[in-house]
């Protein structure tokens, strides 16, 4: 963020030279840089990542270009805000073309906050544990009683209870207020154990998985929901309850690996 906020600044002057505020353009890969640490809000070890550049990139060969993908002009560069599957499926097919994008106006933290936006709408949706870590990361831009985000709006934003961003800015007051050094990096889930005095064990997060999952197996047990005994019932009902949940189990149970270009048969995959 220091980086693309110092560029930003230092390029001022020149923003007149950047296409208008919504235009599309066509840009060469050589003009677009990534940083998703700022504009990627989905953790990609809980989405199948690489069956969906591997779609999008197949796209391309009947659709030709996909969908715009939304650019912040940065200098003479444009940091992807919004399509990082779809940067990744134009490298991976070795597009040769353009790459149509649209262009956003606005400061750095607008657009931090419009790629969660574009993040809550995208097909693939943001986990549980994503939301609840961005909704905590604009808790940390402030300061108690100066909060540059309303709760509403991080509801919005995030996808995340009142009740929730009521508790994380409790709990980064009481981080502020008390005798707590290096908090500013916490996660959410660091940030709880700090305040319930457990910040001097080493958290275990494979040992805390087990736990809640062992909890929620006898929860299931004592619900006598027989799960097995129909697995396209329980397929069916998992997918009401979460529309995204059957992708997320399929990525955790049969990962892929990372896409080879090599290994695609060119004469029935044309790239």
């Amino acid at each position: 963020m220091e980086k693309i906020a110092a560029k930003l600044s230092a390029s001022a002057g020149g923003a007149g030279k950047h296409a208008a505020a919504g235009a599309v353009v066509e840009l060469a890969l050589d003009d677009i840089c990534v940083a998703e640490e700022v504009f990627q809000w989905k953790n990609p070890g809980m989405v199948p990542s690489d069956d969906h550049i591997f779609d999008l990139a197949k796209a391309t060969q009947n659709t030709g270009a996909l969908d715009p993908i939304l650019v912040l002009p940065v200098a003479d560069k444009y940091y992807v805000m919004d399509g990082h599957h779809r940067l990744a499926a134009y490298i991976t097919a070795k597009w040769r073309g353009t790459i149509p994008a649209i262009v956003f106006s606005g400061s750095l933290n607008e657009a931090i906050r419009e790629a969660l936006r574009s993040n809550n709408k995208n097909k693939l949706s943001m986990t549980t544990k994503d939301r609840m870590e961005a909704a905590w990361w604009f808790v940390k831009q402030g300061k108690p009683g100066a909060w540059p985000d309303s709760i509403s709006e991080i509801q919005e934003m995030c996808g995340v209870g009142k009740g929730t961003v009521n508790r994380m800015r409790d709990a980064w007051t009481k981080l502020h207020n008390g005798q707590y050094e290096d908090f500013e990096d916490l996660s959410w889930r660091q940030a709880q154990a700090k305040l319930e005095g457990k910040e001097k064990q080493a958290f275990d997060e494979d040992s805390w998985l087990e736990k809640r999952a062992q909890n929620l197996a006898d929860d299931i047990e004592r619900a006598k929901l027989h799960l097995s005994k129909n697995p396209e019932i329980t397929a069916l009902a998992l997918e009401r309850l979460d529309p995204g949940l059957p992708a997320q189990l399929m990525a955790l149970w049969q990962p892929r690996g990372s896409f080879d270009p090599t290994q695609v048969d060119e004469d029935n995959e044309p790239f």
